[in-house]
């Protein structure tokens, strides 16, 4: 059966992020092509760029790219997809244009944001008790800036009603396959992940991606020696009563101020440490996992497993193989 194609509206500005528009545009693009060639017809994706005005948008790579119609100007798409970028501060405090940006949000059948588009959502109201994602180094800020939006962190992307966030950059690609995938089946989806060289579905989510915890920060002044000595002994049974030792106080008032002080506890700074040596292991060296596990102090390859797949979402082999920089 033919069916028309959907229209997605892609909205510029200047320094927005190339990767968050030019990636699921490739995805939509690719999905229409396998369509047509399978003889599905006039079927799948057609695509419109909108700025605040018609004209050409230099993107924060020096890429320009042509607006053709304002946002303002009602073509009432499918899709209405807004990309993050620098200095989105000038979107979300012009009043006009956000209410431009509503006003096509409301108009629109589905509406994606792209890393930081989550920003510009935002301050027009649509994510008002919404389940969202951003990148990973701005979930805070935006739960911060919109207390009532639910930000999942770890996400890299999530759908709840017409409104879809995805984590940083390239996470819009997996929620474009995602769109596909409901649109048009798991075959056309894989098709396409396939010509992409892409996965359909990540493994895990954004901690994987995320910096380690930066934990000397968190122990201060006050157990900054601790920490030093902590780096040189992770491999060793570690207990609260040789930590409160090393800190000269007694294991009770150590397990008190030192989880004040970190807002964690013992137990699970060690943890944490323990997780950062291993991944900086698995990215620099070919130890084996079973090496790794004892060098890092969790001993058996199980529990760094159990422990990776809680904090990262993703075993140390696959953890690996996306982020080893001995592999040439």
């Amino acid at each position: 059966m033919m069916t028309k194609k959907r229209l997605i509206e892609f909205f510029l500005f200047p320094d927005a992020t190339g990767l968050d528009i030019m990636g699921p545009l490739d995805v939509f693009t690719t999905a229409t092509n396998l369509l047509n060639r399978n003889n599905k017809g006039d079927s799948g994706y057609s695509a419109v760029f909108s700025s605040d005005k018609p004209g050409p948008v230099q993107l924060n790579s020096g890429l320009v790219l042509h607006a053709d119609t304002a946002v303002s100007k009602g073509n009432f798409p499918d899709i209405f997809l807004v990309p993050g970028g620098l200095n989105i501060d000038k979107i979300t405090q012009n009043i006009e244009l956000l209410q431009d940006i509503q006003d096509k949000a409301n108009q629109a059948n589905q509406v994606i944001s792209v890393c930081g588009g989550a920003f510009i959502l935002a301050a027009c109201g649509l994510l008002d008790g919404k389940r969202v994602t951003t990148h990973w180094d701005a979930a805070k800020d935006l739960a911060h800036e919109f207390p009532d939006i639910d930000v999942q962190a770890d996400a890299i992307y999530i759908h709840d009603g017409k409104i879809s966030t995805s984590a940083g950059v390239t996470a819009g690609i997996d929620l474009s396959l995602s769109i596909v995938e409901a649109h048009h089946g798991f075959s056309i989806a894989m098709e396409v992940a396939r010509m992409l060289v892409l996965y359909l579905h990540r493994p895990g989510g954004q901690s994987q991606f995320s910096t380690p915890m930066k934990l000397r920060t968190k122990a201060g002044k006050q157990f900054s020696k601790l920490h030093d000595w902590l780096i040189k002994n992770l491999e060793k049974p570690l207990t609260v009563e040789m930590l409160a030792d090393n800190a000269a106080m007694s294991p009770r008032n150590f397990s008190r101020v030192f989880t004040k002080t970190t807002g964690i506890s013992p137990g699970k700074y060690i943890e944490l440490m323990r997780l950062n040596q291993a991944r900086e292991l698995l990215e620099e060296s070919d130890a084996s996992i079973e090496t790794v596990a004892d060098a890092s102090g969790f001993k058996r390859e199980e529990r760094l497993r159990r422990v990776f797949v809680r904090h990262l979402g993703v075993t140390p082999s696959q953890y690996r193989i996306h982020f080893n920089l001995t592999v040439s």
